[in-house]
């Protein structure tokens, strides 16, 4: 089944007090089938906030988020949650790992926890893509950042969910494993996985099949293929 996600006049607002914040201000969107999504803006411009709210981790305001014609927040909590367990696969900047579980078991813990069975091929594939192998038995304290992180995605990946959100998937990493991440992403996307990253990083934004820019709460444009010049004339056309 060819994945769809949409998104309408998305809102979030957030009160403190007397203060009232909007961090999202009528975002729209529309994605379908596989692909490699980036979501880039400035700082504060509602990245995170949006993929929270397109994953079903955080209800927005008002609005709607649809995946395979499903209005997730409609859902029970139930039924959201189990489309958060088997159809969308969520990596977080702090990764959320086990720390005395090993690579390997950090990766199949959803499916013992669903008490499913674990896809070893598969497991074993993202694995060494993701150039964990000679790590696979380590425990998760023991994994530097970019381990940690590329641990994380292996993870998210293992169900072959029909969306992988991935909040800045390369922010910890080196340029090796930048590299490594970016190109398994790349090559995930290729293969039918829809995938939506926010990044900073303007030159991981260019791997994207689409690139959403966000600015102020709102998303201001949508583009195709590009570089990260023509981003970073986009971006700097918008101002801090």
């Amino acid at each position: 089944m060819t994945t769809t996600l949409t998104a309408t006049d998305l809102r979030r607002v957030v009160k403190s007090g007397p203060t009232t914040t909007d961090i999202l201000r009528g975002c729209d969107l529309e994605l379908h089938g596989g692909g490699l999504t980036a979501v880039v803006g400035h700082s504060g411009s509602g990245k995170s906030s949006l993929l929270m709210c397109l994953s079903g981790l955080d209800e927005p305001t008002s609005g709607t988020v649809t995946i395979n014609g499903q209005d997730i927040y409609r859902q029970s909590a139930s039924r959201r949650a189990h489309m958060l367990r088997t159809e969308i696969g969520f990596v977080f900047q702090q990764y959320n790992l086990v720390p005395f579980l090993t690579v390997e078991e950090n990766i199949t813990l959803p499916f013992q926890l669903d008490r499913a069975k674990v896809p070893r091929d598969t497991v074993s594939h993202l694995i060494e893509s993701f150039g964990l192998g000679h790590r696979r038995r380590a425990p998760a304290r023991t994994l530097s950042g970019g381990e940690q992180q590329r641990t994380a995605l292996c993870r998210a990946l293992a169900r072959r969910p029909g969306i992988v959100f991935a909040d800045e998937p390369t922010g910890a990493l080196d340029s090796q494993s930048t590299g490594i991440v970016l190109h398994t992403l790349r090559q995930m996307a290729d293969e039918g996985q829809m995938i939506v990253m926010v990044t900073h990083d303007l030159e991981a934004a260019a791997f994207a099949d689409t690139v959403i820019v966000m600015h102020d709460g709102r998303t201001v444009a949508t583009v195709g293929r590009t570089t990260s010049q023509e981003l970073l004339g986009i971006m700097s056309g918008l101002g801090a």
